[in-house]
């Protein structure tokens, strides 16, 4: 099995302003090819600093993947340190010169002069084509020994890896095939769910891992015996409550929610308050769901309860916007008011004030109208504004999902 390591190169990942999606990227397709990462680690961009961990991991790893600093400017430095440590000087070649030259043939502004040092590639190196950027790809090998370095903007990455470094990595390496399944869980806490599951042990050929995000946690089973992973997925299966697992790998609540509801025949409308659009939002992103989504309101003042939807003064003054009461009112009011088989409303208290003893921060009541009638849930999130709105939504799109 080939040892993989994986360096990003970037200052502006360091300091959190750049997300790197392409170790994630790489990560994924290494494991379903059967040769994993080992390692991944990030660099700054310094030529002395980047040397230095090619020269302290050079001789532990078969395969070096390194993405960024293969641009133009004064702060893409990966080549030059690909040279110090290499021994290698950079060669100017003209035929990827003209296909800069090329790319730039259509645009609406002249080519910079700088723009000719994307030619230049160290000395024994291979470049590997890049349709989409200006920037080669480089391969060097040595010794049974395979270095990368790829740019680091996401697309013309996965282009390289896709086209050309996995293919070579295939034909050099056994892959040994990784099987995974994903759980995916929603209202019950990771110290609860490990808790209730812990008879469930991993194996000699298989691990288990609990990946928690806000309301939800997945558990992800995972090894090289498909059979193994099958048998501890159904033990999971079997100890958690079922109306706590939404889906399995790559499924989404809001994904499982569109295709029950276009496979219902019904019709939908929403009333929102504390999510300000969130929900019908999760629903729109859905191609196709104009099929059921009629249409919704985002009553965020009482005026608008009240004008609106028809929710009464008299149930605002006497149990406020945040109530069981004035949810009910809401979810009726939006079903009759769009004229819909279903219906969602929610109103809560996002935060980080106006919260009281009686109604703190967090408290949202979701109402659905589904096909056994009314359900009205009082729930108690947790978290940042952002994420007692995001928890709303997606209980709200589960709490009805399981009416549909």
């Amino acid at each position: 099995m080939a040892k993989i390591l994986y360096v990003a190169i970037g200052n502006e990942i360091l300091m959190g302003k750049t997300v790197n999606t392409n170790e994630s990227f790489i990560g994924e397709h290494l494991v379903a090819a059967g040769i994993p990462l080992d390692l991944t680690i990030t660099v700054k961009d310094d030529v002395a600093m980047i040397a230095n961990t090619l020269n302290h991991y050079w001789e532990q790893y078969d395969v070096i993947i390194m993405s960024g600093g293969l641009g133009p400017t004064h702060d893409d430095v990966t080549k030059h340190a690909m040279c110090a440590f290499f021994g290698k000087k950079l060669i100017f070649h003209n035929d990827i010169w003209e296909k800069i030259q090329k790319m730039y043939a259509n645009k609406s502004f002249d080519l910079p002069e700088i723009a000719k040092t994307q030619a230049e590639v160290p000395q024994d190196f291979t470049p590997l084509n890049n349709t989409i950027g200006t920037a080669p790809g480089l391969y060097f090998y040595k010794n049974s020994k395979h270095f990368f370095a790829v740019p680091g903007v996401p697309s013309e990455m996965r282009f390289i890896f896709e086209d050309s470094i996995l293919p070579l990595l295939l034909e050099n390496y056994h892959p040994q095939p990784l099987f995974q399944r994903t759980i995916r869980t929603i209202g019950i806490p990771e110290s609860i769910l490990s808790t209730s599951t812990q008879q469930i042990k991993e194996t000699q050929k298989t691990k288990i891992a609990f990946l928690p995000k806000p309301g939800m946690v997945d558990i992800r089973v995972y090894g090289t015996s498909e059979d193994e992973v099958s048998k501890i997925v159904k033990l999971f299966v079997q100890h958690i409550p079922q109306q706590s697992i939404y889906g399995f790998d790559n499924d989404t609540i809001e994904g499982i929610f569109h295709k029950k509801m276009m496979a219902s025949g019904k019709t939908l409308s929403a009333a929102e308050s504390c999510t300000g659009g969130l929900i019908q939002s999760l629903i729109t992103d859905n191609a196709g769901s104009s099929e059921y989504f009629k249409g919704g309101v985002v009553s965020y003042s009482n005026e608008a309860k009240m004008e609106i939807l028809g929710v009464r003064k008299a149930t605002l003054s006497r149990y406020g916007a945040v109530s069981r009461e004035t949810v009910k009112e809401m979810v009726l009011g939006a079903k009759e008011l769009i004229g819909t088989d279903y219906a969602i409303a929610v109103s809560g208290i996002a935060g980080p004030d106006g919260g009281t003893n009686e109604k703190p921060v967090g408290l949202v009541y979701i109402g659905t109208w589904g096909k056994t009638g009314l359900v009205i849930t009082k729930n108690n999130f947790s978290g940042t504004r952002i994420e007692v709105k995001n928890k709303t939504a997606l209980y709200a799109l589960r709490q009805l999902e399981v009416e549909i």
